[in-house]
């Protein structure tokens, strides 16, 4: 039975471990085990009350090693947790100025290629390969390789000089802390704080030193301090945690270590200190926090979960069929009362190991409540009124366009994107410049393996400044931006329209056209007709070897897919569509375009549709036995490069280009380009048809003289 409860619990099915681990009490008789069993499995339900019950039960019974209480502190710790993870809250205020990992003003700011921006030494100390901001894994991340964001310090340290001046106090202080000269280091953070009162790292650093030298109630009114300036910072409850362990304040110790848990699990300071020496004492005084409430004793803030739970589990288990049997029945009977120890405050150990979350989701307690509420901790209670920080009022004399200008086009940063070397540039200017060389514009570092990844993020921080403190400029900016690309969105069905012409081969409607685009004019285009949404382009062929001087008729090709190579090469699968005559030529950023009429088969009268299909259908058995009598070489190299035979398309009039058979054939045939062309201008079926049939007897009676 017991092996059967320890697989329901290990399954996540925590009430039918309940059931299994009460039925075995009752008929075996309790022991310690099936007592820790049993409350391990009302912890994960959420009953909490019973859950202490039985431990308390447990502990009459025989002693508790700290680490048979992991899976209480695994279900407080979820019990807590409100619905948004801290980065989550944390990003609902955030400055643009600051790092979603310490929460403080950006030093040696990095940007990472999802365009998030962190301090160097914090990426460095995570040694995360994952965003906080938005979750993307950057496997081959090496922070050692990413130079400083050149424009985000040097409007970091021209904007908030004071905040600055005290980041170096605070490097210093860091620095003497690693001496173990923790009185020079109180100083130097003490003087950092009169630059900028609320720099909540200043603050808890020297909390952290005060309590290395045993003055754990300066420690906890700086951590009190950082808790109000930020009450979703994890750390700061475990500043605070460790303060009231040297204060012998146990259970708010607890309290306060439970709250850093639950905002951030991964916190592997604060598992440690609850996971010190398995001592008698400490498992003891665990004991003392849990315990099941006194009703002649005041709540504690661990109990009023307790008491709050059970309120739900009376609505719920009302109607239970039985009492837990193995459930103390009396509240005040626990023995375990111990006094405080004055070893706590050296060993700071309250020893109860944490270990994994089991495979899938836990149980949530009942009452689900933010931990602000859940503890009615200091300061947090301003966590839903948090000051949106995200805009900080800085002086008209330091906001300078200039700085903000891309050294490329000269204009407003538009998309601005980041370079690994630092640099920041618009995101189109810079794929320009690739288009031509792998290399930064500006340092000439080598850009090889940021093309090869094809990194499109823009720079948030960078974007942020724009829109909120060059709101008009951004706007002109961006409406400018939006009017190039309005340029390549104006092709109509009927009319004219001024197209990106590529000059390379002929093309027909309906027939894939795969091209390799390595000039970097072409590279631009194609990019652009993404870009703009449109997927689209002319192809005409060179009547000369002067690109400028190509053929009056043409196709439309659809981009279906663009495949990257690393150096910036790419294969594109594109489809003819609609043709065109060309009434005028010009020029953009160095490609072809042309001003294009779009024309279309025009339809014959209906009682000549009988007879033009008898044309179809003869021209069609004609070239489809030509076609058979070629060498099998030949049509499996056809067959290789344009497909089979197309069927052939009885309803010619649902094709305004004419059937895609015909222009199949046209494709294949060996055709002098001029000839092409008039097939392509044409706007009559049944001309195009007979032309085609001409054009295959003269290749066959060559092949009969041959």
């Amino acid at each position: 039975m017991v092996d059967l409860a320890r697989q329901a619990f290990n399954t996540n099915n925590f009430l039918l471990a309940v059931e299994i681990f009460e039925r075995t009490i009752s008929q075996n008789g309790p022991s310690v085990d099936l007592y820790l069993g049993l409350a391990d499995s009302f912890a994960k339900t959420g009953q909490f009350n019973k859950a202490f019950e039985t431990y308390s039960s447990a502990s009459r019974l025989g002693s508790i090693s700290p680490e048979k209480l992991k899976h209480l502190v695994t279900s407080l710790v979820n019990c807590v947790k409100g619905e948004k993870t801290p980065e989550q809250m944390f990003k609902q205020s955030q400055c643009l100025f600051t790092c979603l990992i310490c929460r403080g003003l950006l030093k040696e700011p990095v940007t990472i290629p999802c365009g998030h921006t962190y301090c160097r030494s914090c990426l460095e100390k995570g040694q995360s390969k994952s965003c906080k901001n938005c979750g993307v894994v950057h496997y081959y991340l090496n922070v050692s390789r990413l130079k400083t964001n050149f424009l985000i310090s040097r409007v970091v340290q021209q904007w908030f000089p004071s905040e600055c001046r005290a980041a170096d106090l605070k490097s210093k202080g860091n620095t003497f802390m690693e001496r173990h000269k923790f009185e020079r280091a109180i100083v130097l953070y003490s003087e950092a704080l009169e630059l900028a009162p609320t720099d909540h790292l200043s603050l808890s650093n020297r909390s952290h030193a005060y309590a290395l030298l045993e003055n754990y109630k300066a420690a906890l009114e700086d951590a009190e301090k950082v808790i109000e300036i930020r009450p979703d910072w994890p750390k700061a409850y475990f500043r605070k945690g460790r303060a009231l362990f040297g204060l012998d304040q146990y259970e708010d110790a607890v309290v306060a270590l439970l709250q850093c848990l639950a905002l951030d699990p991964s916190i592997a300071s604060a598992k440690d200190y609850l996971s010190k020496n398995d001592t008698l004492e400490a498992a003891t005084h665990i004991l003392r926090v849990i315990r099941t409430m006194d009703p002649e004793a005041k709540p504690s803030r661990v109990e009023k979960i307790c008491y709050r739970n059970s309120q739900h589990e009376a609505m719920e288990q009302g109607n239970e069929r039985t009492k837990c049997a193995s459930a103390p029945n009396s509240r005040s009977t626990s023995p375990i009362l111990p006094s405080k120890n004055p070893r706590f405050r050296d060993d700071l150990s309250l020893s109860l190991k944490r270990s994994r979350n089991p495979s899938g989701p836990c149980p949530l307690s009942p009452s689900r409540e933010p931990p602000a509420k859940m503890f009615d901790m200091t300061g947090c209670s301003k966590r839903d009124s948090l000051k949106d920080e995200s805009e900080r009022k800085i002086p008209g004399d330091l906001l300078n366009r200039d700085d903000f200008d891309c050294s490329l086009c000269y204009r407003l940063l538009y998309d601005p994107v980041t370079t690994p070397c630092g640099h920041v540039f618009c995101r189109r200017c810079l794929d320009r410049c690739l288009d031509h060389q792998s290399s930064c514009p500006l340092c000439k570092s080598s850009l090889a393996e940021y093309l090869a990844e094809r990194r499109q993020s823009v720079t948030e921080s960078v974007q942020g400044i724009l829109r909120t403190y060059f709101t008009e400029d951004y706007e002109e900016r961006k409406k400018i931006h939006e009017e190039e690309l309005v340029e390549f969105t104006r092709m109509s069905v009927e009319g004219t329209a001024e197209i990106p012409v590529f000059v390379c081969t002929q093309a027909f409607p309906g027939i894939a056209c795969p091209l390799h685009i390595f000039e970097p004019r072409y590279r631009l285009m194609i990019r652009q007709c993404m870009e703009s949404g449109t997927r689209q382009f002319g192809m005409v062929v060179t009547l000369t070897d002067d690109d400028d001087n190509f053929s009056d008729f043409g196709t439309m090709l659809e981009i279906r897919d663009v495949q990257f190579f690393p150096d910036g090469r790419s294969i594109v699968d594109t489809i003819g569509g609609r043709r065109f005559k060309v009434t005028s030529r010009g020029k953009r950023d160095g490609y072809n375009t042309a001003k294009v009429e779009f024309i279309f088969d025009k339809m014959p009268p209906q009682e000549r549709f009988q007879e033009i299909k008898e044309v179809q259908n003869d021209v069609y058995n004609f070239a489809k036995i030509w076609f058979d009598a070629l060498p099998g070489l030949q049509r499996e190299q056809i067959h290789k490069h344009c497909g089979q035979f197309p069927a052939l398309d009885e309803d010619f009039t649902q094709y305004p280009n004419g059937p895609r058979w015909l222009w199949w054939l046209v494709s294949v045939l060996p055709l002098n380009p001029q000839i092409q062309l008039s097939l392509l201008a044409m706007v009559q079926l049944k001309e195009r048809l007979e032309g085609v049939k001409k054009v295959i007897q003269y290749m066959s009676s060559r092949r009969r003289s041959q």
